[in-house]
Protein backbone atom coordinates (compact mmCIF):
# COMPACT_ATOMS: atom_id res chain seq x y z
CA UNK A 1 0.00 0.00 0.00
CA UNK A 2 1.39 3.52 -0.62
CA UNK A 3 0.70 6.50 1.30
CA UNK A 4 1.09 9.90 -0.20
CA UNK A 5 4.22 12.07 0.18
CA UNK A 6 3.78 13.87 3.03
CA UNK A 7 4.29 17.83 2.82
CA UNK A 8 4.46 20.54 5.29
CA UNK A 9 2.77 23.66 5.11
CA UNK A 10 3.86 26.54 3.48
CA UNK A 11 2.87 29.24 6.05
CA UNK A 12 1.93 26.89 9.19
CA UNK A 13 5.09 24.75 9.57
CA UNK A 14 6.92 26.84 12.63
CA UNK A 15 10.18 24.64 13.18
CA UNK A 16 9.98 25.45 16.89
CA UNK A 17 6.57 24.32 17.73
CA UNK A 18 5.44 22.20 20.23
CA UNK A 19 3.07 20.09 18.51
CA UNK A 20 2.41 18.71 15.11
CA UNK A 21 -0.34 17.95 12.85
CA UNK A 22 -1.03 15.47 9.88
CA UNK A 23 -4.27 17.32 7.74
CA UNK A 24 -4.70 14.67 4.79
CA UNK A 25 -1.35 14.67 3.25
CA UNK A 26 0.03 17.91 5.02
CA UNK A 27 2.02 18.60 7.98
CA UNK A 28 1.16 21.61 10.22
CA UNK A 29 3.03 22.16 13.68
CA UNK A 30 2.21 25.19 15.62
CA UNK A 31 2.24 26.40 19.31
CA UNK A 32 -0.12 24.24 21.38
CA UNK A 33 -0.78 27.14 23.55
CA UNK A 34 -2.49 29.31 21.10
CA UNK A 35 -4.70 26.97 19.47
CA UNK A 36 -5.92 25.30 23.15
CA UNK A 37 -6.93 28.97 24.14
CA UNK A 38 -9.55 28.27 21.67
CA UNK A 39 -10.57 25.14 22.33
CA UNK A 40 -11.23 22.63 25.09
CA UNK A 41 -11.67 19.57 22.61
CA UNK A 42 -8.18 20.42 21.41
CA UNK A 43 -6.76 20.54 24.44
CA UNK A 44 -8.24 17.31 25.36
CA UNK A 45 -6.61 16.13 22.07
CA UNK A 46 -3.06 17.62 22.79
CA UNK A 47 -2.99 16.67 26.02
CA UNK A 48 -3.99 13.01 25.70
CA UNK A 49 -1.55 9.94 27.43
CA UNK A 50 0.96 9.14 25.19
CA UNK A 51 0.14 6.57 23.44
CA UNK A 52 2.62 3.50 24.40
CA UNK A 53 4.67 5.34 25.80
CA UNK A 54 5.92 7.20 22.80
CA UNK A 55 7.23 10.58 24.11
CA UNK A 56 7.34 11.35 20.21
CA UNK A 57 3.36 11.63 19.81
CA UNK A 58 2.62 15.22 18.52
CA UNK A 59 6.14 15.26 16.73
CA UNK A 60 7.01 15.41 13.61
CA UNK A 61 7.74 11.79 13.33
CA UNK A 62 4.13 10.85 14.76
CA UNK A 63 2.00 14.05 14.30
CA UNK A 64 -1.37 13.93 15.04
CA UNK A 65 -3.55 13.01 12.88
CA UNK A 66 -7.27 14.48 12.34
CA UNK A 67 -9.26 12.64 10.28
CA UNK A 68 -12.26 14.74 8.06
CA UNK A 69 -10.70 18.14 8.58
CA UNK A 70 -9.54 20.02 5.68
CA UNK A 71 -6.47 21.82 4.78
CA UNK A 72 -8.46 24.88 4.09
CA UNK A 73 -10.14 24.99 7.03
CA UNK A 74 -7.00 25.24 9.04
CA UNK A 75 -4.88 27.47 6.83
CA UNK A 76 -8.25 29.79 7.76
CA UNK A 77 -8.32 29.31 11.08
CA UNK A 78 -4.21 30.04 11.77
CA UNK A 79 -4.43 32.77 9.76
CA UNK A 80 -6.74 34.50 11.60
CA UNK A 81 -5.45 33.21 14.71
CA UNK A 82 -1.68 34.51 14.10
CA UNK A 83 -3.12 37.82 12.88
CA UNK A 84 -2.95 41.38 14.63
CA UNK A 85 -6.46 42.09 14.78
CA UNK A 86 -9.04 39.51 17.14
CA UNK A 87 -10.19 36.71 15.72
CA UNK A 88 -14.04 37.81 15.89
CA UNK A 89 -12.83 41.07 14.03
CA UNK A 90 -11.38 39.20 11.44
CA UNK A 91 -14.57 36.79 10.18
CA UNK A 92 -16.68 39.16 8.31
CA UNK A 93 -14.35 39.96 6.06
CA UNK A 94 -14.34 36.22 4.70
CA UNK A 95 -15.57 34.74 1.23
CA UNK A 96 -18.87 32.83 1.78
CA UNK A 97 -16.83 29.76 0.82
CA UNK A 98 -14.11 30.54 3.44
CA UNK A 99 -16.71 31.01 6.36
CA UNK A 100 -18.08 27.53 5.56
CA UNK A 101 -14.67 26.10 5.66
CA UNK A 102 -14.31 27.97 9.33
CA UNK A 103 -17.51 26.73 10.83
CA UNK A 104 -17.05 23.15 9.77
CA UNK A 105 -13.39 23.47 12.02
CA UNK A 106 -15.32 25.62 14.46
CA UNK A 107 -18.27 23.00 15.01
CA UNK A 108 -16.05 19.55 14.94
CA UNK A 109 -14.29 21.28 17.53
CA UNK A 110 -16.13 23.21 19.81
CA UNK A 111 -14.78 26.64 19.30
CA UNK A 112 -17.28 29.78 19.73
CA UNK A 113 -16.78 32.59 17.77
CA UNK A 114 -20.30 33.59 17.13
CA UNK A 115 -20.11 32.72 13.21
CA UNK A 116 -23.25 30.86 12.72
CA UNK A 117 -25.05 34.72 14.18
CA UNK A 118 -22.39 36.36 11.49
CA UNK A 119 -23.58 34.34 8.41
CA UNK A 120 -27.32 34.92 9.30
CA UNK A 121 -26.94 38.36 9.76
CA UNK A 122 -25.21 39.07 6.65
CA UNK A 123 -27.63 36.27 4.54
CA UNK A 124 -29.19 38.78 2.19
CA UNK A 125 -28.15 37.88 -0.97
CA UNK A 126 -28.49 34.33 -2.74
CA UNK A 127 -24.75 33.55 -2.03
CA UNK A 128 -25.63 34.97 1.30
CA UNK A 129 -28.23 32.17 1.71
CA UNK A 130 -26.56 29.34 0.16
CA UNK A 131 -24.01 29.62 3.01
CA UNK A 132 -26.39 30.30 5.85
CA UNK A 133 -28.16 26.55 4.22
CA UNK A 134 -24.73 25.03 4.34
CA UNK A 135 -23.88 26.49 7.74
CA UNK A 136 -27.32 24.80 8.96
CA UNK A 137 -26.07 21.59 7.42
CA UNK A 138 -23.05 21.86 9.57
CA UNK A 139 -24.55 22.83 12.91
CA UNK A 140 -27.70 20.64 12.39
CA UNK A 141 -30.44 23.07 12.31
CA UNK A 142 -32.72 21.99 9.60
CA UNK A 143 -35.29 24.73 10.44
CA UNK A 144 -32.82 27.07 10.18
CA UNK A 145 -31.90 25.85 6.61
CA UNK A 146 -35.84 25.44 5.78
CA UNK A 147 -35.79 29.33 6.40
CA UNK A 148 -32.89 29.69 4.07
CA UNK A 149 -34.21 27.91 1.56
CA UNK A 150 -37.52 29.86 1.22
CA UNK A 151 -35.84 33.04 1.92
CA UNK A 152 -33.69 31.65 -1.48
CA UNK A 153 -36.41 31.01 -3.88
CA UNK A 154 -37.75 34.89 -3.32
CA UNK A 155 -33.62 36.01 -4.77
CA UNK A 156 -32.29 36.63 -7.74
CA UNK A 157 -30.77 35.52 -9.11
CA UNK A 158 -31.52 32.12 -8.33
CA UNK A 159 -28.48 29.81 -7.17
CA UNK A 160 -25.60 28.67 -9.23
CA UNK A 161 -24.77 25.37 -10.08
CA UNK A 162 -22.31 24.94 -7.76
CA UNK A 163 -24.27 26.48 -4.93
CA UNK A 164 -27.17 24.10 -5.75
CA UNK A 165 -24.74 20.96 -5.68
CA UNK A 166 -23.81 22.73 -2.14
CA UNK A 167 -27.02 22.86 -0.26
CA UNK A 168 -28.34 19.25 -2.18
CA UNK A 169 -31.08 18.35 -4.55
CA UNK A 170 -33.61 18.67 -2.17
CA UNK A 171 -33.22 22.50 -1.45
CA UNK A 172 -32.77 23.26 -5.28
CA UNK A 173 -36.09 21.62 -5.58
CA UNK A 174 -37.73 23.15 -3.27
CA UNK A 175 -36.29 26.80 -4.76
CA UNK A 176 -37.12 25.86 -8.08
CA UNK A 177 -40.98 24.12 -7.39
CA UNK A 178 -41.41 27.84 -5.55
CA UNK A 179 -40.30 29.56 -8.74
CA UNK A 180 -42.58 27.19 -10.91
CA UNK A 181 -45.65 27.71 -8.97
CA UNK A 182 -44.78 31.69 -8.62
CA UNK A 183 -44.94 31.59 -12.61
CA UNK A 184 -48.06 29.44 -13.06
CA UNK A 185 -50.17 32.08 -10.01
CA UNK A 186 -49.36 35.24 -12.06
CA UNK A 187 -48.94 33.97 -16.25
CA UNK A 188 -48.58 36.63 -18.81
CA UNK A 189 -47.38 36.80 -22.37
CA UNK A 190 -44.24 38.75 -23.33
CA UNK A 191 -41.88 38.95 -25.90
CA UNK A 192 -38.01 37.81 -25.20
CA UNK A 193 -35.57 38.10 -27.84
CA UNK A 194 -37.99 37.66 -30.66
CA UNK A 195 -39.81 34.60 -29.02
CA UNK A 196 -42.68 34.38 -27.16
CA UNK A 197 -42.97 32.92 -23.38
CA UNK A 198 -45.30 32.60 -20.44
CA UNK A 199 -44.25 34.10 -17.58
CA UNK A 200 -44.88 36.43 -14.10
CA UNK A 201 -44.75 39.98 -13.73
CA UNK A 202 -42.52 40.45 -12.78
CA UNK A 203 -40.27 37.09 -12.85
CA UNK A 204 -36.77 36.54 -13.38
CA UNK A 205 -36.39 34.80 -17.11
CA UNK A 206 -34.56 31.86 -17.91
CA UNK A 207 -33.91 32.87 -21.51
CA UNK A 208 -32.21 36.24 -21.14
CA UNK A 209 -31.01 35.98 -17.52
CA UNK A 210 -32.76 39.01 -16.88
CA UNK A 211 -35.91 39.95 -14.84
CA UNK A 212 -38.75 41.29 -16.63
CA UNK A 213 -41.63 43.74 -15.52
Amino acid sequence: MEYPQLVVHSRFYFPSGDITLQIDNTLLKFYRHFITKESTKLEEIFNSPQVDGDETYGSESRPIILTGDSIEGWSIFLSLLYSDDPLGARTPHLTHREQIELLRIASKHDMNYGLLSRIKNSAHTTSGLVTLAVAADITDAPELKKSAVEEMAKMEPLPTLEEAQLIGLEATYTVLMAVYDQMKRNETSLACNGRYFRLPNPVFCFVCAKKHH
